[in-house]
């Protein structure tokens, strides 16, 4: 069965049109990827002087 109906929307107009959501979105993805292991850390560090 040919499933290429899914993806009709993405034309390059389309891309071009949402590029700047786009890049919110991925920029917004890079900064919560970024920030989590470093308060994971932050967490990790707090529960070990805890213990001490």
């Amino acid at each position: 069965m040919n499933e290429t109906y899914i993806f009709d929307w993405l034309t390059y107009s389309w891309l071009m049109d949402n590029m700047w959501w786009l890049s919110v979105g991925m920029i917004a993805s890079m900064v919560v990827l970024f920030l989590f292991p470093i308060l994971l850390g932050y967490d990790l560090k707090k529960d070990e002087d805890k213990k001490k």
